[in-house]
């Protein structure tokens, strides 16, 4: 099974097993959710638990498991990463995707191969697609319909909008 990252944490919160979550996502509502099965991933082992409680403190936010009841049972996890099943993952709207399923996706433009997608950063002005060519030269394409013509996840490909300059 695979399994996404999004979030860590940090420190415990009182003395009950609430702990402190640096999040790495953008759909809190639905991960935190009281009964949801999250994973602690620490030093290679995944641990499942069950959320029951979320609220968030300053820019952090604070989480209790089900199977965690006091402070010691929740420091062991220090660092731990925090983690979904992607099997999990609720689906997203046509022309809408998780950024992790665009890593590894093969760049077209026509039918020309410029490389591959490495990553996809998130920028002030939106989303970025990490492009590596052969050479190993990254370059950035923002990822919004004006540059991106398709994406056909099931091929593995992105076709790029032939812009001079661009790629």
């Amino acid at each position: 099974m695979a399994y996404i990252p999004i979030g860590t944490l940090t420190k415990p919160h009182g003395i009950n097993g609430a702990v402190h979550v640096k999040a790495d996502t953008d759909f809190k509502d639905e991960r935190f959710k009281k009964g949801q099965t999250l994973y602690l991933n620490h030093k290679g082992k995944r641990t499942p638990v069950h959320v029951s409680g979320h609220f968030q403190k300053k820019n952090l936010d604070v989480l209790t498991f089900e199977e965690i009841s006091d402070i010691d049972q929740i420091e062991v996890f220090r660092g731990a990463t925090l983690e979904v099943a992607k099997k999990d993952r609720a689906p997203l709207d046509e022309d809408d995707y998780y950024f992790d399923d665009l890593i590894g996706l093969a760049v077209f433009v026509g039918d020309a191969l410029k490389g591959k997608v490495v990553d996809v950063v998130e920028l002030p002005q939106g989303a970025a697609l990490r492009i590596d060519d052969d050479d190993k030269k990254t370059k950035l394409v923002p990822f919004m319909k004006t540059f991106v013509e398709t994406v056909d996840l099931d091929k593995k490909q992105i076709f790029i909008k032939e812009i001079e300059g661009l790629l």
